[in-house]
């Protein structure tokens, strides 16, 4: 077979060929410069994920840095990525933020009806015959996730601080994914208690709830176990400052804006941006070291 001939390519493909390099150059530092943002979004939960996409658009557009979706399964997944390094914002429920530790900076919170603390909770159908913890013995649970605070740890956590073991107090457990999962499962009868979040005033007063998620729920609170540190907006550490101040400066510009508002509390159910961290994970982070010596999550 003979050889084919090489051929210099003529001044057009050349054109054409740096071109496409430089459109590739161009696309490659537009690519550079996009910051991940990681969350969980849970199956079956793709609405959110779109209202997130308009979010970050909107931060994008005033933060001078473009902001792109980075979805997680579960919250693990996110800690893991967010160790890694692989996602550069990320919004993170207490859990991953106490295990991630060093590795993000807290940029802030949103404060949802007046409130930046939320309470741990045990749900019950309305028309349950449950009307104490000793009630649900032999019963079927339903958690969230296992590194969901609300959602599993600390309800585990205070019912051995009563006595109970977890671990051989319930029938069955069983995982959702999601707050409003789980409180879908218990109004299916898939459960018979889920644990999941709730609202109080200033007074202590449960108020609300995942459970106002879906129209009609009908449950009641059997009990709760005291407020939890908020979910966090954080940055991984060695994110460059700039960049972390621009989306800083991105969310509170979107707590002032009303279309910015519209779009915070439809992905995180408040409006209000707030960089003032009081409440301490400390408390927190003594709980799940003491809940895992005692091997209350195997």
């Amino acid at each position: 077979m003979a050889a084919s001939k090489s051929r210099m390519p003529s001044s057009k493909s050349r054109v054409a060929a740096t071109s496409r390099q430089s459109s590739k150059a161009k696309l490659a530092k537009a690519k550079s410069n996009t910051l991940g943002f990681g969350m969980v979004i849970a199956a079956g939960r793709e609405e959110l994920g779109a209202k997130v996409d308009r979010l970050l658009r909107w931060t994008s557009k005033h933060a001078g840095v473009e902001l792109e979706l980075r979805e997680a399964a579960s919250y693990e997944q996110l800690a893991k990525e967010v160790d890694k390094g692989l996602v550069d914002v990320a919004w993170l429920p207490p859990i991953v933020r106490v295990r991630v530790g060093k590795a993000v900076v807290a940029l802030g919170s949103i404060l949802r009806d007046g409130r930046i603390t939320y309470e741990t909770a045990l749900i019950v159908p309305k028309d349950s015959k449950v009307k104490t913890i000793g009630d649900l013995k032999r019963m079927r649970a339903g958690w969230v996730d296992r590194w969901s605070a609300a959602g599993f740890v600390l309800p585990r956590v205070n019912l051995a601080l009563v006595g109970i073991d977890p671990r051989t107090f319930f029938r069955s457990e069983t995982f959702h994914g999601s707050h409003k999962a789980v409180v879908t499962a218990l109004l299916d009868g898939a459960c018979d208690v889920a644990g999941t979040y709730a609202q109080a005033d200033a007074k202590g007063k449960v108020k609300g709830g995942s459970w106002d998620e879906i129209e009609g729920a009908e449950v009641r609170v059997l009990t709760t176990f005291g407020a939890i540190p908020p979910d966090v907006i954080a940055a991984r550490a060695d994110l460059p400052e700039d960049q972390r101040d621009a989306v800083r400066d991105a969310l509170r510009a979107a707590s002032a804006d009303d279309e910015g508002r519209k779009l915070l509390r439809g992905v995180f159910g408040g409006e209000t941006f707030v960089e003032d961290m009081t409440k301490s994970y400390e408390s927190l982070a003594r709980a799940l070291d003491m809940a895992s010596a005692r091997g209350l999550f195997e």
